[in-house]
Parts: C-alpha cells; structure tokens; sequence
C-alpha cells in the first residue's frame, strides 16, 4: 500500500504534467471501479476510459489497491455523455467528476416483469359496442304494502 507521502508526490508530479498536456484538473474525470482482480481487467478498463475522452490527445493515470481501481482521464468536458458511454460495469454513482462503477454489478432489467396469471386479472378484452336507440323504461313494482 502506497504511503501518503508517495501519494502526495505523485499527485504534485502529475498534475502539472496533466496541465501542461493541455488536460487541467477541471477536465478530468476520475472512475473508481470496483470488483476489478486482474491487470487484463485494469488494462480494458484504462483503453475504453481513454476512447471516451474529448479530443484526440489524452490524458491518464491510474492505480489500483484490493479490488479497485482508480483512472483518472482527461479531457472530459461532458461528464453525462461520458457516463452514458461507459459499458464495462454498472454506475452506481456519480459525485461531480468522480464516477463509481460496479464492475460485477447486474444491469438492471429492461424487460417487463413477469405476473402470476393465478393472481392477476386477465387482459382487458374487447367490447361490443353499445346500442344507439334508448331503452325502454319497465314499470317498478312496489314491494310494500300500502296504507
């Protein structure tokens, strides 16, 4: 596990470097990805990150600890949009420019869901329909006795 301090360095090393590739703070996004365990893995995840920046000269570190993995990728000038392209995982959720991805999460379920027949009513079903011509009146009968 790295220590604070080399994580300190790393970051006061990278993010001018980032800056001077023309790729500020403000447009970089960072992916946690958990459920991540081998480095073929870490490897995709880095190429498609890369593939949904804006602009045809990018931007990318990364690092790993346990099961997740840390991308930060630039430029990104649309956060939605690059959200809405990412395939790898399931977005459990985004703050700003930080975006949390599942990487063995289920996709939720586009199909309907599926009813009981026993307890549910049937489909409607077609109707006639009604006569045009009024109906006649009957005559009420009174039940009652009369005084």
């Amino acid at each position: 596990m790295p220590s604070p301090r080399l994580a300190l360095l790393i970051g006061l090393l990278v993010l001018p470097l980032g800056a001077s590739l023309g790729c500020s703070g403000e447009n970089m996004v960072t992916l946690k990805v958990s459920g991540t365990t081998n480095s073929e893995e870490r490897e995709k995840i880095s190429e498609k990150a890369k593939s949904l920046t804006d602009g045809s000269s990018n931007y990318i570190t990364s690092y790993h600890m346990g099961e997740t993995y840390t991308v930060n990728v630039g430029p990104v000038m649309d956060v939605e949009a690059f959200v809405e392209q990412i395939d790898f995982g399931k977005v459990t959720k985004v703050e700003e420019r930080t975006i949390y991805v599942d990487l063995n999460a289920e996709p939720e379920a586009e199909t309907p869901a599926v009813t009981d027949p026993a307890t549910t009513d049937p489909a409607p079903t077609e109707t006639e329909p009604m006569e045009t011509e009024p109906m006649e009146e009957a005559p009420m009968e009174s039940t009652g006795e009369e005084n």
